[in-house]
């Protein structure tokens, strides 16, 4: 028997961000991969390579030596590659091809899956690709795209994506600080990369907006903006004298962060970066939120829920401030509104992303197609 036979099949997975903290979801899902021995090792182009990898280190010891600089000349050594977003396949696809790699795909919404012509041009070239064995999505409007182009890909819709393990632990997330119980102020927060020059595509007028709106009607309401947004951008909107911007935040400060919030407002909107742009539903920022305790004040313009109630798990409005502001009074007039709503919501997504359940909707595909090379 020679060495390829004797030896279990390797995977390893492709990546452009990854090792870095602030990765939030590529953090969770990669360690988890490796862990669960779904994945052997990842090689990254994020760089300078030893300062990322150095904090990673730190925090993840027993991986970091799994963890290494991207070179075409190492994929001879796998025998299947991983890789989430359209961009990545495609800038790894020509390595791939010359090393005759199969891979699985993780379509995300973002990272070049915008529903312009370019991204067409990019999905024709990568799911057309032969090497290609199966694609993975997280929304239903992903699938759909998928299966318009090339409806005999394989492929799996999920129920989200992966969180941290710590946001799991038990009691997580389980809070009494709240606005109307033991909180004397409504804290609310926006939580978002900034993409364009007025964060419009996610909302971060509609929050600026929210939060002088609600000062107006006397509540005593302050914003927290975590992200690249500036001091500048919020006095562009409007009166800026309680909302704070914090700056990006990588994980373990962003838990800390959600402790002291009541709600995450993200009114987001479709279709602003480019014709056919969307977001996932909901966003990863709130869904870490939610895990915290946080109630979701969040948008649907695409109507992407599977699982969320309106009114009870999250409250899902137009991207407008007039809906976001109207929604929080009428739960306002409800004792401990906003309580109930973080405590059901909570729930659900402990449910829906609990790393256990996420691992076992995409171990399988990863299984299967190492056990088919």
């Amino acid at each position: 028997m020679n060495d390829v036979a004797a030896r279990a099949p390797r995977t390893v997975i492709l990546d452009d961000h990854f090792p870095t903290l602030s990765s939030g979801f590529r953090l969770a899902e990669f360690t988890e991969l490796m862990r669960a021995g779904l994945v052997d090792e990842v090689l990254t182009t994020m760089g300078p390579f030893d300062e990322v990898l150095a904090p990673f280190a730190e925090r993840y010891p027993e991986l970091a030596h799994r963890v290494r600089p991207y070179s075409p000349d190492l994929m001879s050594g796998y025998d299947q590659a991983y890789i989430v977003f359209l961009n990545n396949a495609n800038y790894y696809l020509e390595a791939l091809e010359d090393a005759r790699l199969p891979f699985v795909l993780t379509l995300f919404p973002g990272g070049g899956l915008d529903g312009s012509e370019e991204c067409r041009s990019k999905l024709r070239r990568v799911l057309g690709s032969p090497l290609l064995r199966h694609v993975l999505t997280t929304q239903p409007r992903v699938s759909e795209l998928v299966s318009s182009e090339f409806p005999d890909v394989p492929q799996t819709l999920l129920s989200g994506l992966f969180a941290s393990p710590g946001y799991f632990v038990p009691g997580a997330g389980t809070r009494e600080n709240y606005y109307g119980s033991s909180k004397e102020t409504l804290d609310l927060c926006f939580v978002a990369h900034k993409y364009s020059t007025t964060g419009a595509d996610k909302g971060f007028p509609v929050f600026v907006e929210t939060i002088n709106e609600l000062r107006r009607h006397g509540l005593p309401a302050r914003g927290h903006i975590v992200g690249e947004f500036t001091a500048e951008d919020v006095e562009a909107v409007g009166d800026a004298t309680h909302i704070a911007t914090y700056g990006v935040l990588d994980s373990d400060q962003l838990r800390q962060f959600y402790g002291g919030m009541d709600a995450i407002v993200s009114p987001n909107v479709p279709g602003v970066l480019s014709t056919g742009a969307f977001d996932g539903f909901p966003l990863a920022s709130c869904v870490e939120g939610a895990l915290c305790g946080v109630a979701m004040i969040v948008s649907d313009e695409l109507h992407q829920n599977r699982f969320l109630r309106d009114g009870r798990d999250a409250l899902i409005v137009s991207p407008t401030s007039k809906a976001v502001v109207d929604r929080i009074e009428r739960v306002l007039l409800e004792r401990d509104g906003i309580r109930r709503i973080a405590r059901s919501g909570l729930r659900v997504v402990r449910y829906v992303y609990s790393p256990g359940r996420q691992l076992d909707l995409r171990a399988p595909v990863l299984a299967r197609v190492a056990e088919s090379v």
